[in-house]
């Protein structure tokens, strides 16, 4: 299981050169969970080598955005990737989502005003926040309190309407994908599964066809024809029984920097390190599992990586408070180790404490 968090480490940009940009990164991955901006953006500087500014300019120049492209859940992935994984995904993600709506009173002809109504306030005034477009349905007699507002959102975004693009003061704001992102050819649909494949297995592997299936939310059928697709352009590896799939270079890349795959990391909430998978007992053995998902949410604690594995948790101190991050082991460590550990939480907490 080692060598399957190496590889892993390797194949997410962890290890390794550091990738040149954040479209990069995100290109690399595919897309990672960004469900907490500043999470999100710190996940990215710590693959690209780069600042949290250098995340939000990539944003600002409309080379990378925020979407929900998996799992109903916000990622953060390059712009050109956006259309073609909603045509994917999106369809069956409104479809499970008709019910909910329907409760909340979301039928078809509100959805079609509020579009009108976010589609006339963003041409007129430009990208604007969430605040923003709850005022402009509120001036339209369009109720968007409670999870009206969030689902009215959550729609449009899938619809194609709207994307979270540019930002102002720290907050990312909600553009016309039509005016934001550049337009680009549809793929057929098994193509586009293959793509998908190909790409999250090259940006995550070794992993099973089972983690895809989960990651993506894809069905049974979709996902042996999205694995058949892509396979003739990966490599296999089969540990304990179990065939993985990974990119074909992941193997090499690790051999040239495994000293640098077993250094220490610090990486954030939600990070694609142990989102990305099904599967995580490589990085994080189950015996482990509670101490990082200890939050009553489900939230995981901020992680210290080493040799491939997770071996603590830390906690960031309140802005402007002077005190240090706390470490806490989660295996027997030596106070050199955990001197370490807080040395790159405290790299990374100070970039993301803004």
């Amino acid at each position: 299981m080692g060598e399957l968090a190496l590889l892993r480490l390797v194949a997410q940009g962890l290890a390794g050169a550091a990738l040149e940009s954040p479209r990069a990164v995100a290109e690399r991955l595919l897309c990672l969970q960004a469900q907490d901006y500043w999470s999100g953006l710190a996940s990215v500087a710590v693959r690209g080598g780069c600042s949290l500014a250098d995340v939000e300019a990539a944003f600002d120049a409309g080379s990378i955005v925020r979407a929900w492209p998996l799992r109903g859940t916000l990622h953060l992935l390059a712009a050109q990737d956006l259309g073609w994984l909603r045509e994917l995904l999106a369809p069956r993600q409104l479809a499970d989502a008709a019910l909910r709506e329907g409760r909340l009173g979301l039928d078809r002809k509100l959805i079609a005003r509020a579009t009108g109504v976010v589609a006339e306030a963003l041409t007129a005034d430009g990208p604007s926040s969430r605040a923003e477009l709850n005022r402009a349905w509120t001036a339209a007699g369009i109720d968007s309190s409670g999870e009206r507002s969030y689902h009215l959102i959550w729609h449009l975004a899938h619809a194609g309407t709207i994307v979270l693009g540019p930002t102002r003061e720290g907050q990312q704001l909600f553009a016309l994908s039509a005016e934001w992102l550049q337009s680009c050819p549809s793929i057929a649909r098994g193509d586009a599964l293959a793509l998908l494949a190909r790409r999250y297995f090259t940006g995550h592997g070794p992993a099973t066809p089972a983690d895809l299936t989960r990651w993506a939310n894809l069905t049974a059928a979709d996902t042996r024809q999205a694995v058949a697709g892509a396979r003739a352009d990966l490599t296999t590896l089969t540990v304990d029984g179990t065939e993985y799939l990974l990119g074909e270079q992941t193997q090499d890349t690790l051999s040239g920097c495994r000293k640098h795959a077993e250094a220490m990391i610090a990486l954030t909430h939600f990070d694609e390190l142990l989102l990305g998978y099904r599967d995580r007992s490589p990085t994080l053995p189950p015996e482990r599992d509670s101490g990082v998902f200890a939050n009553r949410n489900g939230v995981p604690a901020p992680t210290i990586v080493h040799k491939g594995q997770v071996i603590a948790t830390w906690k960031r101190p309140k802005k402007g408070s002077g005190a240090a991050v706390v470490v806490t082991p989660l295996v027997p460590a030596t106070g050199s180790v955990l001197g370490r550990a807080a040395i790159r939480a405290a790299e990374i907490s100070g970039r993301i404490l803004v």
